[in-house]
């Protein structure tokens, strides 16, 4: 392709930022929707903990009861039903709260992944834009260039065929040096 009649290049880096930027909008959101249930979920957790402990402490009373008395049958009846409750209910706040904790788990473990997920399409967005200006400011420099070699369209001439040869190899130079960029991956 003949430099001088270059059509300037569309921004290929545009579709890519798009792309970007409705990954971290739909990451953001669902990071959102975590950080408002994670604090319900520990306080519900919370809660359950709390009941288990007391269920917990009713039950030592009642052992403690069970072992002291031997009285009446309807006491110790009594007493058995109450510790048969008091297993019941220890047992029902144990499963949930060890399911709320899974829950908890899983969603923590999800927010991280969203935070570390955040934090790369920050940084590629970044060395997009980097990228972005590098190669705006190489066309920029090209043009440039071209013009100063007097190859530009409707440029007058330059006369001094010196100048003409140091713009060409600083021409060659930057090609050069754009391979590289391009071979690095920059």
């Amino acid at each position: 392709m003949d430099p001088h009649n270059k059509v300037p290049s569309p921004d290929n880096y545009a579709a890519f930022l798009a792309r970007l930027d409705a990954a971290t909008a739909s990451l953001s959101t669902r990071a959102r929707a975590l950080d408002k249930a994670l604090p319900a979920i520990s306080l519900l957790l919370g809660r359950y903990q709390r009941a288990l402990r007391g269920w917990e402490r009713r039950l030592v009373r009642i052992n403690e009861e069970l072992a002291r008395h031997s009285g009446k049958p309807q006491t110790s009846a009594a007493l058995g039903e109450l510790q048969r409750t008091a297993v019941q209910m220890g047992s029902m706040h144990s499963a949930q709260v060890l399911r709320l904790t899974e829950k908890l788990s899983l969603m923590q473990g999800r927010r991280d992944a969203i935070s570390r997920s955040l934090l790369e399409l920050e940084a590629s967005r970044a060395k997009l834009d980097a990228s972005r200006r590098l190669s705006k400011d190489r066309e920029n420099l090209s043009r440039a260039l071209y013009e100063l070699a007097g190859t530009g369209g409707g440029v007058a001439k330059i006369p001094d065929l010196g100048l003409r040869n140091d713009l060409k190899e600083a021409r060659e130079a930057v090609i050069l040096a754009e391979a590289l960029l391009e071979v690095k991956g920059s």
